[in-house]
Order: C-alpha cells, then structure tokens, then sequence
C-alpha cells in the first residue's frame, strides 16, 4: 500500500486552497492525524469537516479511520531502543554543549505540547479523572516511574489511585479493581503490549472510562479508549518520551485539583498532618546559615 506522504505528492496539484492545507496538516502533524477526529482536524486546519473528508477521499482512502492509520505508519512506533541510543549519541559527541542541546529539545518539546494536545481532548482526561471513584494507573518500563507520579499526585490531592507494572497473570488481580465508577489510564509512550489490550478489553467490557498517554500508539488505540493525549515526538531530539508525559502527567494533577479545589487542599492538609504525627514535629532538618556551611565544609574534606 502505497504511504500517505506519496499519496499527498501525488495528488496535491488536484487540490484547491483549503485542501493543500489540510494535506499539509497530515504530513507535518502525523502524531495528531493518528488521532483526531474530522472536527479537529478542520480546527487546525482552519477548514470545514465536509473539506476534511472531501480530501481523504481524495487521497484515495476509505474514510478517516483508514487515514489514521497510514498516519501511524509514518510514526515508524517500533522504535528500537539500541537505535534510539545511537542516535542520541551522535547529537551529543560535544560534551561541552550537551547540556545545552538537551534544554533547548526540551523547551521545544514543551512548546509543541499544546500543539499536540487540544485543549477539548485534555479536559476531557481530566473530567474523567476527577469523577472517577478510582483509578488505575498501568505503565510499563520507563512509563512505569510516570505512573507512580500520577498515582502519588492524585492521592495527595484526595483522590484514590493506584499504579501497577505487574505484567502476565499478576496483573489481573490489578484489573479485578476496576468498576464502572472507576477510572483506567494507560501510560503507553512507545510499546503497545498484550496487557494493553487486556485491559482496554475489561474497561471497556465493565464500562470503564479509559485515557491513553503516548507518543506513537494513538492509532493502535483510539477506537477503543476513550481519550487520547499525544506527546510530541521524541524522535529526532535528545530527551526521551518522559519528559512529554510527566508534562501532561503534571497538567493533569493541576487541572484535576482546579475542579475541587478543596478537596485537593483537604488532601494535602491530611497529608501534612499525618507527616508531622509520624516524626513527632518537624519532619525537615532545619537548614540555617550555620548548618549549611558546616556542610559544604564537610564535603570539601571528604
């Protein structure tokens, strides 16, 4: 099957104005093309939704889900890590400038975020977070440290929430907590694993809202989740994918917080009590002047 970027080539100069522009969105916004729906991308492309799927047509696909998919195949999501590793240390032979390059990919990345991200498809993450009675958080390898953070962030903020990176028959006794009232998030930057579709499959068989994060799988999944936010691409820059998903991961807990303010503030009240009951005062060392210069010096002799 011929790929979306020779498909666009070959049609453009039968296109008009507004069609060349949504072209153009799915050739520079591949991640999103994945995802989005008609309305969206008509948005973006400052379009109508009737020129939206008049140029997917055109373009020789059957509808918009058959789009989405050669989108995702632009997205090349069998990324190998050895590879990844490689390209990043070609970016970064000069050490001197290694801090540098990463903060700048990482400003980029940052800025890219709302582009990826609409404003609708995040709020509506949110909203199911906040109403859930409970959520499951599963994230596996390096998504695994995101999904504790989210799962922590949300306790502390009054909600109940759990993480777990248990894989094979472990991980139904995970899945066995889920109800209707609950919430599911999949923290999936890269891989898409069977226990992805096992859970999607008993959330959805329950009626379990679920919330996909990733950077590359949004197509794999999203007929049968029920949000998806995508973070900027990581390719051809020095950060990993962590760094996109513990923005929206942070966001998230921001905007959960805003819809109840006071339990959120209730939350860390109870927190910061129960802290101080546990060490008996004070949990910090107090940092003054004095200690503080007691311990550069200790350092210094070491």
């Amino acid at each position: 099957m011929e790929s979306l970027t020779k498909r666009i080539a070959q049609v453009r100069n039968q296109l008009g104005a507004s069609g060349l522009r949504v072209v153009d969105f799915f050739a520079l916004h591949p991640a999103e093309a994945s995802v989005f729906s008609a309305q969206e991308i008509a948005r973006r492309a400052e379009v109508s939704d009737a020129t939206v799927i008049r140029t997917v047509k055109q373009l020789g696909y059957a509808g918009l889900g058959e789009l989405r998919r050669a989108a995702a195949d632009l997205l090349n999501p069998a990324r190998d890590p050895e590879q990844a590793l490689a390209d990043r240390l070609t970016q970064s032979d000069d050490s001197n400038q290694l801090l540098t390059k990463m903060s700048l990919d990482a400003a980029q990345l940052a800025r890219s975020l709302p582009r990826t991200l609409p404003t609708e498809t995040f709020e509506a993450a949110a909203r199911i977070l906040a109403d859930a009675s409970r959520t499951v958080i599963a994230g596996y390898g390096s998504a695994h440290p995101i999904a504790d953070s989210l799962a922590l962030g949300l306790r502390r903020i009054g909600r109940i929430a759990a993480a777990t990176g248990l894989t094979g028959y472990n991980f139904a006794d995970e899945l066995g907590q889920l109800a209707p009232d609950s919430a599911l998030v999949l923290i999936a930057p890269l891989r898409h694993v069977r226990e992805h579709d096992v859970a999607i499959s008993e959330a959805t068989r329950i009626g379990c809202p679920i919330v996909l994060i990733t950077e590359v799988l949004a197509s794999h999944f999203a007929d049968r989740v029920t949000t998806v936010l995508v973070t900027p691409s990581t390719e051809n820059v020095l950060p990993s994918s962590q760094i996109g998903h513990l923005l929206v991961v942070e966001a998230l807990l921001l905007a959960v917080a805003a819809l109840d303010p006071d339990r959120a503030l209730d939350g860390w009240k109870t927190t910061n009590r129960l802290r101080a009951e546990i060490v008996d005062g004070n949990m910090d060392v107090p940092l003054n002047r004095s200690t503080a210069s007691r311990a550069t010096f200790s350092r210094a002799g070491e």
